[in-house]
């Protein structure tokens, strides 16, 4: 280990062998090539990715102890578009946690986030972050902003209550109880699909002639980010290993919205389905519904154990618990920076003028990749 520790853009050619070998030396070889394989699609088909650099590391002459990712992604912000970066993928090396005190003066990981801090513009997030990384963002300039809540019903309550590893008692009730809450949720679901009379269907692709209907949907909110078909098609469709899939409605020959969704990944420890991605107009919640319903119909013929979303809207919230979905106890840490000549400040502490979903930032796309 060297007395010299250096912050520069991350080069691919120079810098990706360093980077593995960082990932090998903390994770292993077999979840450091899982995770190559998400990094490699950010380089390879990400758009946006022309917006460098697209990470930091910190160098040990050769070596990297460190690194920090940033996803260029582009906002509404009351109907204006702006180019944001997400950070994520914050990584250091154990070995150098006191390193970066003794030779930059503080932590590899404040000296990071402190330097995408210090590149400016608007960022939307620190999403899914650890405790440890949530303290970082804020010691390092981000402002939270109201946690998230993630939404779930149950599908499956036997399987479910032992995943949440309740008690013999509590998981008994648990049981009977959301066996009730799953009949009742399920043949709702049932009778959203069966009675709606719009044209509900799973598409491939996303077609980029429909970018416009969705940029009409995403300006009904004051802040969210661009949906188009580039970036919904890398970030869902084009994944190296997860399995999403899409479901498309249409009225009167209109799409009026789309969820995004997929199953809980073979051979990983979590056996839920999320919810990754959704648009609907602000406040329609009979389309949101019926999406809803046929991801819950869908997740439990393959015998899903539960299904995850996450809404930020309270109509929404509404909307889903009509179908059997209830609150998580946990909330999830949100921090933005570089946010005060765009939005007011109360737009922190409340959520009404945000579309955010699971999916937004890369905090789903790691799962089973770790």
């Amino acid at each position: 280990m060297s007395k010299s520790l250096v912050v520069v853009p991350y080069d691919r050619a120079r810098h990706e062998s360093a980077l593995i070998q960082l990932t090998e030396r903390v994770l292993g070889v077999d979840a450091a090539a899982r995770r190559q394989s998400v990094l490699d699609s950010f380089h390879d088909r990400m758009p946006g990715r022309d917006r460098t650099p697209l990470r930091h590391v910190v160098l040990d002459g050769d070596r990297a102890a460190g690194t920090l990712g940033y996803m260029p992604a582009d906002f509404l912000v009351k109907g204006e578009r702006v180019p944001t970066r997400f950070t994520h993928d914050l990584f250091v090396d154990p070995a150098y946690a006191l390193a970066g005190h003794r030779t930059l003066g503080k932590g590899l990981g404040t000296v990071l986030v402190e330097n995408a801090r210090g590149l400016g513009g608007f960022l939307p997030g620190g999403m899914w972050m650890t405790d440890s990384c949530h303290k970082i963002h804020l010691a390092s300039g981000f402002d939270d902003v109201s946690r998230l809540t993630t939404y779930t019903t149950v599908l499956d309550p036997a399987a479910f209550s032992l995943r949440r590893g309740f008690s013999s008692l509590k998981g008994h009730v648990s049981r009977v109880g959301l066996g009730v809450a799953r009949a009742v949720a399920l043949t709702h679901a049932r009778r959203r699909v069966e009675r709606d009379g719009a044209l509900l269907r799973a598409v491939d692709r996303f077609d980029a002639a429909l970018d416009p209907e969705w940029m009409a949907l995403a300006r009904t909110y004051s802040m969210t980010r661009v949906r188009d078909a580039a970036y919904l098609n890398w970030k869902y469709r084009d994944h190296p290993a997860l399995d999403y899939r899409a479901l498309l409605v249409s009225r009167n020959g209109r799409p009026t919205g789309y969820v995004v969704w997929r199953p809980a990944p073979a051979g990983a420890v979590e056996t839920r389905a999320v919810i990754a991605d959704f648009l609907v107009e602000k406040g329609d919640a009979s389309t949101l519904q019926l999406l809803a319903a046929r991801v819950m119909l869908d997740a439990a013929a393959q015998g899903i154990d539960s299904v995850a979303v996450l809404t930020t809207q309270a109509w929404a919230a509404g909307a889903l618990r009509a179908l059997g979905f209830f609150p998580s106890r946990t909330r999830n840490a949100w921090v933005i920076a570089g946010w005060r000549d765009l939005i007011p400040a109360d737009w922190l502490r409340t959520h009404e003028p945000w579309h955010v979903c699971l999916g937004d930032s890369d905090g789903d796309i790691w799962t089973g990749a770790m």
